[in-house]
């Protein structure tokens, strides 16, 4: 494995874990903020520290017109669409039905990845991503509590919207580096947020310096540096290799539950986090391999 996808893979694992302690942030900052106003102040401080990053790592670059469009489309897919269904979903299901749904995005830009961008998956990495979700199943105890229909069509159409990012934005660093690509992403995605500002109230009197140092964890953590490093790892590896990498989000939960808040672990869950953890190193390998072969037939 080559230094930039190792960077990659490493860059992931810290991204992940971030996403995966971020629960117990939006838990606590939702105490003022609702979803969707959350999801745009974060996005809008993120932008705000991101800009100068831009302009230190590729000073002049800049979205041309013609880009405009694609650029646009990819934000608002993987920002403000993806959580407004996310979201939605998670109001009207059971978070351990929601879990094992988004699990299946891994799937969904598998198969994308190969129709759309003609990239071969290995049967293994296909039968480690299915085994991936089995993982997830063990960790949230092997229960399913059901919800509405909507609710689950909701999250289903949050697997859609961010498979379809993924893949839109795979092309886009023949055009950008990384950092203007997340740049520019979540400034549409912040962006087309504000029409939906409209049916939410914020409680500013609310807020706290704890809450404001959770959100701030948000903000410039998760959507700020969080989302550079995943466009990052998705310019260096494959999309499905990406995508697997979410399923991890559980697994970093369930290990700080236990030493944040001192959950009991029990044994099915250790066995589930070692699922994934293995599935997740054997489609890392197998991408790996591939892209060598890739590289030696050339």
């Amino acid at each position: 494995m080559d230094k930039k996808k190792v960077k990659a893979v490493l860059l992931l694992l810290f991204t992940v874990m971030m996403y995966g302690l971020s629960f117990v942030s939006i838990k606590i900052s939702m105490v003022v903020f609702p979803p969707i106003s959350m999801a745009f102040y974060r996005f809008l401080i993120a932008c705000f520290v991101l800009y100068p990053i831009l302009q230190r790592l590729s000073p002049g670059e800049k979205l041309k017109k013609k880009n405009i469009p694609l650029m646009a489309i990819s934000g608002i897919l993987g920002i403000t669409l993806y959580f407004y269904l996310e979201n939605n979903g998670v109001l009207r299901i059971s978070s351990n039905d929601a879990s094992i749904i988004i699990a299946m995005i891994p799937i969904a830009a598998a198969i994308a990845e190969s129709i759309f961008l003609k990239k071969k998956l290995s049967l293994i990495s296909l039968l480690a991503i299915f085994t991936s979700i089995f993982g997830i199943y063990m960790i949230i105890g092997g229960k399913l509590d059901g919800g509405s229909a909507l609710g689950y069509l909701y999250m289903i159409g949050a697997i859609l919207a961010f498979t379809a990012f993924l893949i839109i934005t795979k092309p886009l660093f023949n055009l950008y580096s990384d950092i203007a690509v997340t740049f520019y992403q979540g400034l549409f995605g912040t962006i087309a947020f504000i029409p939906f500002l409209l049916f939410e109230k914020v409680r500013w009197e609310l807020l706290t310096p704890t809450i404001l140092f959770h959100f701030l964890f948000l903000a410039i953590g998760c959507s700020a540096l969080g989302n550079y490093f995943y466009l990052y790892a998705l310019n260096n590896l494959s999309v499905a290799t990406a995508a697997i990498f979410m399923n991890l989000i559980p697994v970093f939960t369930f290990i700080f539950s236990y030493f944040i808040f001192g959950d009991t672990l029990s044994l099915p869950q250790l066995v589930g986090a070692m699922v994934v953890i293995i599935s997740v190193s054997i489609v890392t390998i197998q991408d790996s391999r591939l892209a060598k072969k890739k590289q030696l037939q050339l």
